[in-house]
């Protein structure tokens, strides 16, 4: 497993640890990031283009889904208000 699926892997795990992020999900990204901190140094001791690459492309699905998502919660409020 490399070190950025590693980096990966532990943020989804520590994303799952929470039900909900309240009205304010920004206010958590610190924290978050904080919990990552031996992960990204393993990232950046190795620092491998593959590494970075990898994370890029973990960053485009995640923007990919919230739009999706987004799109999503547009139609059920329509759908909503339509009812």
């Amino acid at each position: 497993m490399s070190r950025a699926t590693r980096l990966i892997r532990r943020l989804d795990k520590v994303l799952n640890r929470h039900d909900s992020f309240g009205d304010n999900p920004d206010g958590f990204v610190e924290a978050v990031f904080d919990e990552l901190d031996g992960e990204l140094k393993a990232v950046q001791q190795k620092s491998k283009p593959e590494h970075w690459a990898e994370i890029y492309v973990e960053r485009d699905r995640s923007r990919i889904k919230q739009a999706v998502l987004n799109r999503v919660m547009e139609r059920g409020s329509a759908t909503a208000e339509e009812g």
